[in-house]
C-alpha cells in the first residue's frame, strides 16, 4: 500500500505529510476524473499555501460534487493552518465529512487533531486511543502516528511512565517510522532537556526522509517544542 499524503487525506495542515497518496482514497473508484484532478490541483495549492486559491478550488468542486468528503476534510484542514486558525469552521468541516462518510478514519483523525491543536491534551489522547480500537487495521505508518500523538498527549499531562509504557510497546529502533526517536524526543523536551531531544530528531534525521518526519516534527512545532514562526503563541488547555 502505498503511503498516505495526510495533507490532502486528514487534517494534516497542521500535521502532516508522509508521502504521495492520492487525495480521495476511501472513495476511489467513486469520483470522476475531473474531480479527482482538481482535488489534485486544490491540494497542491494547499501545500503552496496558497489558501485562497486553494478554498475557490474546493468551491468549484463543491458546486459539482458536493458529496465528497474529500472536499471538507482538505477545506477543514486549511481552516487549521497556522496563518487561518479557525476552529469553529474547522470543526465544522469535518463535521460535514464525517456526516457524509461515518465509518471513515479521515474526519475522526481530523477531529482528534483538532483537540490536539487546541491543547486539549486530555481529550485529544482519549479521541486518539478510539481511533485506535475503531480502526484496528490501519496500514503501521498511520497506526505509529495516532499512538505517537496519543503518546505526546500523555507526556503534556506529565504521565512520563505511562509515556514510557507506551514507547515500549508499540515502537523500536528498527520501524519503518521515525516514531520511536521523536517520541524519545518528545519525553526529553517535556524534562527540559534540550539537548537530548535535539539528539534524538538529529538521529532521526540521519535515517528518515524529509516527507517521513514532516508530520513527527509538526506535531512538536503544535506543542511549541519545535519554533514556527507561522505559529502563534499558546497556551494549553487547562
Amino acid at each position: 500500500m502505498p503511503r498516505m499524503n495526510f495533507r490532502s487525506l486528514f487534517c494534516l495542515g497542521v500535521i502532516i505529510t508522509l508521502a504521495s497518496f492520492a487525495p480521495a482514497q476511501e472513495a476511489v473508484g467513486k469520483i470522476s476524473p475531473d474531480a479527482m484532478r482538481k482535488l489534485q490541483e486544490a491540494q497542491d495549492l494547499q501545500q503552496r499555501q496558497r489558501f485562497v486559491d486553494a478554498l475557490t478550488k474546493l468551491d468549484e468542486l463543491e458546486a459539482t460534487d458536493p458529496g465528497l468528503p474529500d472536499i471538507y476534510n482538505m477545506r477543514g484542514s486549511i481552516y487549521l493552518s497556522p496563518s487561518l486558525r479557525d476552529f469553529a469552521k474547522a470543526a465544522e468541516m469535518f463535521d460535514k465529512a464525517e456526516a457524509l462518510q461515518p465509518n471513515s478514519l479521515a474526519p475522526r483523525f481530523n477531529k482528534a487533531e483538532l483537540l490536539f491543536v487546541k491543547h486539549d491534551w486530555a481529550a485529544a489522547g482519549a479521541a486518539f486511543q478510539k481511533l485506535l480500537a475503531d480502526f484496528p487495521k490501519i496500514p503501521m505508518q498511520v497506526r505509529h502516528l495516532v499512538i505517537y500523538k496519543r503518546l505526546v498527549c500523555e507526556v503534556k499531562q506529565d504521565q512520563i511512565q505511562v509515556a514510557e509504557k507506551t514507547l515500549k510497546d508499540h515502537f523500536t529502533f528498527m520501524d519503518d517510522s521515525p516514531a520511536y526517536y521523536f517520541s524519545h524526543a518528545a519525553m526529553a523536551f517535556q524534562k527540559k532537556d534540550e539537548a537530548a531531544a535535539k539528539d534524538w530528531m538529529t538521529r532521526a534525521a540521519g535515517i528518515f526522509k524529509k516527507e517521513e518526519k514532516s508530520a513527527y516534527i509538526d506535531t512538536l512545532m503544535e506543542v511549541r517544542w519545535v519554533p514556527n514562526i507561522g505559529l502563534p503563541q499558546a497556551e494549553d488547555a487547562k
